[in-house]
């Protein structure tokens, strides 16, 4: 076969190629311009016979030029052909080579170029997906840190109440994932079994329904106790209880979160979402992790707070005490007095008509008004009397060692001084009060008791006609 070829045109350059038809080709004139000269020279060699050879060998000559120039011709149209298809986008198409000529050549070429711009293309479309999955990773932190620093600032301001932050920090930690969605779970009272709290798109879900029991050996009940996450995604085996509870409650994929702090389990955050062949990143568990600290801040923050708010003893406007701190003393002397077996008395003071006070006169005048009357109750105590601040318009006065009647004609005496004393500085302000007096142990054993007691004496007062004490 490889002797064949030597004696062929198969391995032979295009320009070796194309020199033949052309050579070829030319014959033709060549012959019949012997033929003529012939006639000339030999006239004796006209004969029919001589023109048929002479024919016959030109049209071999010619098919032969016309097939070597149809085999150059032909793949280079069907390479073009080849080649617009290719550029128009279809890199997965190939030029049939079936020669080693520059056209097979060429043809190699555009093969491997083409292979080339698909591995690029491929390559750069794996780099688009790739940047399509960092630009999400990116979003979805841009929009977890940015609900983490608004949660922050309204922990640190102190503006909304509990269980409205707690549905927010829910919620915001939710929507990190598509399709997400959240149920924190706490107890009704301390070491009590836990309850479904805030819920957030659990409709496909039945979370709601879930009550985690304290005594149970669940993981639920492990999570919370070992105070360790639980993920449930593809990459995890679970347990015969956590296949129970997909299977049960419909979860897909899930983080339960332990809510806690240095000394108390507060509940469970469980965050979801309905993906399929989902596995959680490190970065997803930090981060839900950094939601549930912050639901544990706001419980902490909102106990403070409350403590706070009972430890404060002072009214700010007036420098009274207040309503919680002057119960408390009662209740204290009210068990001194019963010990000793003395009395004890208190006195509840309502100003009159403090609503239109209120609508015909600023802020500040009404400020100063009872700011003055606080200093005229206080002004009016004996050494171990305290008075205190209880409503908007009420004020109340603690008088141990003083009796029923003692104590009404203390009340009497500030309700005179309160009558007789203009309230503001410019203007004229004249306010009386209404006041009702309880004593221990004939109105009540209590705090509550004596309280109630002497608001029911202020109504009795206001109803005989305001400016008054009754005991």
């Amino acid at each position: 076969m490889s002797i064949f070829k030597n004696f062929t045109i198969y391995n032979k350059g295009l320009r070796y190629k194309l020199m033949l038809a052309f050579s070829l080709m030319s014959i033709i004139p060549l012959l019949a311009s012997m033929y003529i000269i012939s006639l000339y020279t030999f006239p004796h060699l006209e004969t029919l016979g001589h023109i048929t050879v002479v024919v016959i060998m030109s049209l071999v000559i010619s098919i032969l030029g016309l097939i070597l120039a149809k085999s150059i011709v032909d793949p280079v149209i069907n390479m073009a052909l080849e080649a617009k298809i290719i550029a128009s986008g279809e890199y997965d198409r190939k030029i049939v080579v079936s020669s080693d000529d520059e056209i097979g050549n060429l043809g190699n070429s555009i093969n491997a170029m083409t292979q080339k711009i698909k591995s690029n293309l491929d390559e750069l479309k794996g780099y688009g997906n790739r940047m399509k999955e960092i630009n999400v990773e990116i979003h979805k932190k841009v929009l977890g840190l940015s609900s983490l620093l608004q949660i922050g600032d309204i922990i640190a301001a102190g503006s909304v109440q509990l269980d409205a932050l707690l549905e927010l920090v829910v919620e915001k930690a939710s929507t990190v994932f598509d399709t997400g969605f959240g149920i924190l779970y706490m107890p009704k009272e301390e070491g009590g079994d836990l309850f479904p709290k805030i819920r957030y798109n659990i409709d496909q879900e039945k979370l709601g329904d879930l009550i985690i029991k304290r005594v149970e050996d669940s993981f639920l009940e492990k999570a919370l106790e070992n105070r360790s996450l639980v993920v449930i995604d593809k990459s995890k085996k679970w347990s015969k209880d956590m296949e129970e509870f997909k299977s049960a409650y419909n979860v897909k994929n899930a983080l339960i979160v332990p809510i806690h702090s240095t000394k108390r389990n507060w509940g469970l955050l469980l965050i979801g979402n309905r993906l399929e062949d989902f596995k959680y990143k490190t970065d997803d568990l930090e981060l839900i992790s950094v939601f549930a600290k912050q639901i544990s801040i706001a419980i902490e923050s909102d106990i403070l707070s409350k403590r706070t708010e009972e430890l404060a003893i002072k009214d700010d406007l007036t420098d009274l005490y207040n309503k919680n701190f002057i119960l408390g003393r009662l209740e204290e002397e009210i068990k001194r007095a019963v010990f000793y077996q003395r009395p004890c008395s208190f006195i509840v003071l309502n100003i009159d008509n403090f609503k239109g006070f209120r609508e015909t006169h600023s802020e500040m005048e009404v400020e100063e008004a009872l700011k003055k009357m606080a200093r005229l109750i206080r002004d009016s105590m004996i050494p171990v009397g305290k008075a205190a601040r209880i409503g908007v318009d009420e004020f109340a006065v603690l008088l141990p060692e003083k009796n029923k009647k003692e104590a009404a004609h203390i009340a009497e005496e500030i309700r005179k001084k309160i009558e007789s004393t203009n309230l503001l500085r410019e203007g004229k302000a004249i306010m009386t009060v209404s006041g009702g007096v309880s004593e221990n142990p004939i109105d009540g054993a209590t705090g509550d008791e004596l309280l109630r007691k002497a608001i029911e004496a202020v109504k009795g007062a206001k109803s005989a006609g305001k400016n008054k004490v009754i005991a």
